[in-house]
């Protein structure tokens, strides 16, 4: 919803106390919408209350680090038409079995952004999302695919050297649902000089220890035997743990970023345990972060609901970032 002029506000409450002051008038008769040049009647107005919109567009990079084309999807907001403005940048990692550079479309997600723009929530950016396929966002066992350091090399790359963003860590974030969660909170801990802020929903964590993964996960393990191997390696996995991460990495690294995750109290996979897990780590290591167990399950549903937050948290500190910092030299 778009926010209403103070003076429209202002006038509105005059009307109404003038119309208080005087008898009722009768109703005048609805006019008759003029024709459009087409012959075709006119929307009442609708049109022109149309509130703006952002677009979506996309591209293809020809990864060497994947060894193939990765298709990306980029939300670019309505004020991107202003080609004198930059705009900071949210990367989005989806969650297992989508296909997700075409994602937020299927739920939504570019109306969302729209809304929270035009409710003045958060300012305008850039978001970009791409297929990451079943990978976790992790450097394969045997190196040939390296998605874990194509997120935060020529991802970030491609999109700064395509489109009018502000080229520094404090105006980059990264988010992720699920399997996006776990890969966005592994993309900001191993590289806080290219991610200034991660967020994560229902954020896929396991134990450190493979052992006590839940069998209902195991059951599909060898999914994940290209990714970790199977029986699963365990240097490689422990590698890619956010836990593991949150415990080992020195606390001036974690302290770089700001940080905010939440998850189901209901959550099937029961990742509600291994979130909290994680915040009491950070917690112990006084690393400033923002954690909520709210109401819900895992999936589509949850992340609907509570993906605003996350897109808030980031909007207000890109809006804190020093507006003239490393403003990309390409564009």
């Amino acid at each position: 919803m778009g926010r209403i002029p103070a003076v429209t506000a202002c006038l509105a409450a005059l009307a109404a106390v003038a119309a208080a002051q005087q008898p009722p008038a009768p109703p005048a008769p609805k006019p008759a919408a003029a024709p459009a040049a087409d012959g075709k009647a006119a929307d009442d107005g609708k049109a022109a209350a149309a509130k703006p919109a952002g677009k979506i567009e996309y591209f293809a990079i020809d990864s060497k680090l994947t060894g193939q084309k990765v298709n990306v999807g980029v939300y670019l907001p309505a004020e991107y038409g202003n080609e004198k403005e930059r705009f900071p940048v949210l990367y989005f990692l989806h969650g297992l079995f989508y296909s997700a550079h075409r994602y937020w479309e299927e739920r939504r997600t570019n109306v969302t952004i729209d809304e929270l723009v035009n409710d003045g929530k958060i300012g305008p950016m850039l978001v970009v999302s791409f297929d990451g396929m079943n990978s976790m966002y992790v450097n394969t066992i045997d190196g040939k695919a390296k998605w874990g350091d194509f997120v935060a090399t020529e991802l970030v790359e491609a999109v700064d050297g395509k489109y009018r963003t502000i080229a520094d860590r404090a105006s980059r974030g990264i988010n992720g649902d699920s399997m996006g969660g776990y890969g966005a909170l592994n993309a900001a801990f191993k590289h806080p000089d290219v991610f200034g802020s991660v967020s994560a929903h229902s954020a896929a964590i396991y134990p450190v220890d493979p052992k006590l993964i839940p069998q209902q996960i195991l059951q599909r393990g060898e999914w994940w035997k290209p990714v970790y191997g199977w029986p699963i390696d365990v240097p490689h996995w422990e590698e890619w743990n956010p836990l593991k991460e949150a415990a080992t990495l020195p606390v001036e690294t974690l302290q770089k970023l700001k940080i905010y995750f939440d998850c189901g109290d209901k959550d099937r996979f029961g990742f509600d345990k291994s979130n909290a897990e994680l915040h009491k780590i950070l917690d112990e290591r006084k690393v400033e972060h923002e954690w909520h167990l709210r109401s819900g399950n895992h999936g589509r549903d949850y992340y609907e609901e509570y993906c605003p937050l996350s897109f808030q948290f980031h909007g207000a500190l890109f809006d804190a970032a020093p507006k003239g910092a490393a403003k990309n030299p390409k564009h």
